[in-house]
C-alpha cells in the first residue's frame, strides 16, 4: 500500500516536473510598448534636428544680409560726409565773377532763358551769389536727405533682421532643450526595459533551481522505492 502511494506520489511530481519544465511559460517582460515609445521619441528628436538644421540655414542667410546692410549703411553714411564736403563747396559761390554767376543761371535755367522777356530787372551781384549758394545747398541737402533716408530704411532692415536672427536662435535654443527631455525619457524607458529584462533573469535562474531540486526529490524518491 505504502509502495502504491509512493508511486503515485512519484507520478505527481514528475507530471508536476513535466508540466513546469516544457508547458509552463513564466509571463515575461513586454519590451515592445517600451520599443516603440523609444522609437516616436527617436523620431521627435530627429524631426526637431532637422528642424534645427534648416534654422541654422536661415540664421545664417540673415547673418549674410545683415553683414551686406552694415556695409551699404557704411558706403550711405560716407556718401552724406561727401555731400556736407559738398555744402562748404558751395559757398565757393560768393566768390564767383559776374561771368560765372550769368553762367550758373544759364545752364541752371536754360529753358527760361530760352524765352522771350522784356523785363530787363538785374539783381545785384551779390544777391545773385547768395541765390546760387542758397540753390547750390538746397540741392545738396535734398541728396543728404534722401541718404540719410536710405540709411535709416537699411537699418531698419537690418535691426529686423537682428530680431528675426534672436527669435530663430531662441526657436532653436527651444529645440534643444526639448530635445534633451525628451532623450531623458528614452533612458528612463532604457532603465525600465533593463530592469524588466533583469527580473526575467532572475526569474530563470529560480526556475533553474526549482528544475534542480525537483530532479533531486524524484531522483531520491525513485531511489527509495528502488532500495524498498
Amino acid at each position: 500500500m505504502k509502495k502504491t502511494i509512493s508511486i503515485i506520489v512519484i507520478c505527481l511530481l514528475a507530471l508536476v516536473a513535466i508540466w513546469y519544465v516544457f508547458i509552463y511559460k513564466a509571463p515575461k517582460f513586454d519590451t515592445k510598448p517600451f520599443e516603440q515609445k523609444i522609437d516616436s521619441l527617436q523620431n521627435n528628436i530627429d524631426s526637431i534636428q532637422i528642424e534645427n538644421t534648416h534654422l541654422e540655414g536661415a540664421i545664417s542667410v540673415l547673418e549674410q544680409d545683415n553683414g551686406y546692410l552694415v556695409v551699404k549703411v557704411g558706403v550711405l553714411n560716407e556718401k552724406v560726409l561727401d555731400l556736407k564736403g559738398d555744402l562748404k563747396d558751395a559757398k565757393d559761390a560768393l566768390k564767383y565773377t559776374p561771368t560765372q554767376v550769368d553762367s550758373f543761371f544759364v545752364v541752371k535755367y536754360s529753358s527760361e532763358y530760352a524765352k522771350k522777356s522784356e523785363d530787363t530787372t538785374h539783381l545785384p551781384l551779390e544777391v545773385s551769389k547768395a541765390i546760387v549758394v542758397n540753390l547750390k545747398e538746397g540741392e545738396v541737402n535734398e541728396k543728404i536727405v534722401i541718404t540719410q533716408d536710405s540709411v535709416i530704411v537699411t537699418m531698419d532692415s537690418s535691426l529686423k533682421n537682428r530680431a528675426e536672427v534672436i527669435a530663430k536662435l531662441r526657436e532653436k535654443e527651444f529645440n534643444y532643450v526639448s530635445i534633451i527631455d525628451k532623450k531623458v525619457q528614452q533612458e528612463e524607458l532604457y532603465k525600465v526595459q533593463v530592469n524588466g529584462l533583469k527580473q526575467d533573469i532572475k526569474k530563470q535562474e529560480r526556475r533553474l533551481k526549482w528544475n534542480r531540486i525537483q530532479k533531486v526529490v524524484l531522483g531520491a524518491a525513485i531511489i527509495g522505492l528502488i532500495v524498498k
